[in-house]
């Protein structure tokens, strides 16, 4: 943590405009860093500084997913499913709220009808994801499996579902 904070303390005024790229690589790494140690308070300012001063949603993601993780880890699981879904909805992918087994049927008949056109030896040497927006979307997935597994198990299957439809559409995504 130490060496992004003293690259931090280095920038000048007005950093986020005159060197933008460098500003949001060190305060990305800044909060992961803190995010690791526990410091949630720096984990705050400096999520704060890249969602006040980031020039596009994607260029907020990781510290969305960062800060999203820290509310699980911090079993505020509510919270992490509100916002985990929240940003999963705005990158195209919802999560349906119903619980109905009727529901996750439906979907489980839809997933099986997009895996019948595949055979096992085209989803073994299957395509690598490559658009951004979905591989973040998947790793939002794969972290919201265990928040909704813990506080929301009747809806943890669409998030299961949501990750195996989009590896059918998009490419395998390797973690």
């Amino acid at each position: 943590f130490t060496f992004f904070d003293h690259g931090i303390s280095f920038l000048r005024k007005n950093h986020w405009k005159e060197h933008y790229d460098l500003s949001l690589e060190l305060f990305d790494y800044a909060a992961k860093c803190s995010f690791f140690i526990g410091d949630n308070i720096n984990l705050k300012i400096l999520s704060e500084q890249i969602l006040t001063y980031a020039r596009s949603f994607h260029d907020k993601l990781n510290v969305m997913y960062i800060t999203v993780s820290a509310l699980s880890f911090a079993a505020k699981l509510p919270e992490s499913i509100e916002k985990g879904t929240w940003i999963l909805s705005q990158l195209g992918e919802d999560i349906p709220v119903s619980s109905l087994d009727s529901d996750i049927q439906m979907h489980v008949v839809q997933t099986r009808l997009m895996l019948n056109q595949f055979q096992d030896s085209d989803l073994l040497n299957y395509e690598v994801m490559t658009d951004r927006s979905k591989m973040m979307a998947m790793r939002f997935l794969a972290m919201l499996e265990t928040s909704f597994m813990m506080a929301k198990p009747s809806s943890q299957a669409f998030v299961t579902i949501k990750m195996v439809q989009l590896s059918i559409s998009h490419g395998a995504k390797i973690f």
